[in-house]
């Protein structure tokens, strides 16, 4: 009895924080406590359920046993009227909303399952488009010239793979480009990297800008400006310094910019390498990541990301009668990849994803980094798209599957328990499958380590949401920025702490 005993007393303390549920009996709590219990109460019993059934192992004695499924037993019973629970709480506090209150339950339910229905909608939507868009090689007809591209690549600064990265631009298997290199500052790092480059190729059309102009507040396009001005061919290429190419990629892209599309993309996805943030990094954007931009590829919603665009040229000096044309006329956005597209679409012109991803190849990777730049791109959809604040913490596993569990209980009176632990099983193998679809090949880790880092970014979205409403000001390269609502961004002083 001395393992029922010291579980009792684990119990207790986890149930501690309960204790001001009294006062909400005797009327001693605000509404707004209430609110947050209705929020908070499913996650916390959940996680006790599990504590519990996780101490089943730990158990010898049959007696003990029986005592221990009987306690899960009442909690189970506690999460099966959960609904009839909170609702008693609800008339004692407020006797004349009992009805009201029971109708809000029932459309809550019914609105979270639509949901969720509509969120497996977009994994299935997701799987069918990968296999259909991506790694499907594309041929141009023989007897038209391919147009000439001119690639930006705007750096900034040094890290061990740029060489690398930056090299294989120098390799393409393409008749007619040029490379044109932008760096802001003239004493940059990058400088000697490139230098060597264009010594050791010689043959290839290659220039470097250095000091960039002033014509907006974004970094990235004021660094930018030299080159697009001084650009030779009708399809300009803007691709970050930490990406990869294949030999081929530039002509899969090419091809599919038809007489209908403005702007072609690659979806972000990431290089193989070692170490548990890497894995991190390529299940977000084999995953979650990946489930989005497919999903809004397939049904023709901006998605586009400035990391790999293939854009016409006259399509952004046209922006000249909305604002003031070229990619000035995006100097007042720090997102200047979703605008750039928006500003296409606005005009009757098709978006369109290439069939190869864009290879992420930075060579420093780290957790904090990478938290922090989710969190910054979730600021920027706050600010451009509003009502994303609504729907998107909705999306994630875990939040999604307690609501979809709280939905089934109150409709259809299945164990929310099970209905949770299928749904996040489900998902994560959905999320497996996503994953080897844009890999194209095997994973470079084991399924172990895929469920870890999966369960790890599950777990920790919600947190990093949360993260970007309280913070919503945006720190990047050297800059500290004010959001506004529509995407336009002010430069701020940074906080100085004492």
């Amino acid at each position: 009895m001395r393992y029922f005993r010291a579980c009792l007393r684990k119990i207790r303390r986890l149930i501690k924080p309960f204790e001001w549920l009294i006062k909400l009996l005797n009327g001693d709590v605000a509404p707004k406590t209430l609110l947050i219990l209705a929020i908070c109460s499913p996650v916390l019993i959940l996680l006790l359920v599990t504590c519990l059934e996780s101490m089943l192992s730990g158990f010898s004695f049959t007696n003990d046993l029986i005592e221990l499924l009987f306690l899960i037993d009442l909690l189970r019973t506690g999460i099966d009227n959960f609904a009839t629970f909170i609702g008693l709480i609800l008339m004692l506090k407020f006797q004349t909303m009992s009805s009201t209150f029971v109708c809000t339950i029932q459309g809550a339910a019914i609105f979270f399952l639509a949901f969720g229905i509509g969120m497996w909608a977009i994994h299935f939507m997701a799987f069918f488009w990968s296999k259909w868009k991506l790694h499907r090689k594309r041929s141009w007809p023989a007897d038209i010239p391919l147009p000439g591209v001119s690639i930006i690549k705007p750096l900034v600064g040094e890290d061990p793979h740029l060489a690398s990265n930056l090299e294989t631009f120098f390799t393409i298997n393409y008749p007619k480009f040029e490379i044109l290199f932008c760096v802001q500052d003239n004493n940059d790092p990058a400088i000697n990297v490139v230098d060597k480059l264009m010594e050791k190729y010689p043959t290839v059309d290659a220039r470097l800008f250095k000091g960039g102009e002033k014509v907006g507040i974004n970094p990235k396009i004021n660094n930018m400006q030299p080159a697009y001005i001084s650009m030779k061919h009708e399809l300009i290429l803007i691709s970050d310094s930490g990406i990869r190419m294949k030999e081929d990629t530039l002509l899969d892209m090419v091809c599919h910019m038809d007489d209908k599309t403005g702007l072609v993309h690659q979806m972000p996805f990431t290089c193989d390498r070692q170490g548990f943030p890497a894995i991190l990094e390529k299940v977000y954007f084999g995953t979650s990541h990946a489930r989005i931009y497919l999903a809004a590829d397939l049904v023709g919603i901006n998605c586009p990301t400035g990391m790999s665009a293939l854009m016409r040229k006259k399509l952004l000096d046209e922006a000249s009668r909305f604002r003031v044309g070229g990619i000035k006329a995006f100097g007042c956005f720090l997102a200047e990849d979703y605008f750039f597209a928006k500003s296409i679409t606005d005009r009757g012109w098709k978006i369109t994803i290439s069939s190869q991803p864009a290879w992420q190849n930075s060579g420093y990777c780290d957790i904090q980094s990478f938290q922090s730049r989710i969190s910054r791109w979730a600021k920027l959809r706050f600010a451009m798209v509003p009502p994303t604040i609504l729907a998107e913490p909705f999306s994630e596993c875990m939040v999604l599957g307690i609501c979809v569990a709280f939905a089934t209980r109150v409709l259809l009176r299945w164990d929310p328990i099970v209905v949770f632990l299928i749904h996040l099983l489900t998902w994560c193998i959905m999320d497996w499958f996503l994953l080897r679809s844009v890999q194209n090949g095997n994973i470079p880790f084991t399924k172990f380590e895929f469920v870890l880092a999966w369960l790890f970014r599950e777990a920790s979205a919600p947190f990093l949401f949360i993260h970007s409403l309280m913070f919503p000001n945006i720190r990047w390269r050297q800059g500290y920025y004010r959001l506004q609502w529509g995407g336009r961004v002010e430069e701020i002083a940074p906080k100085v702490k004492l």
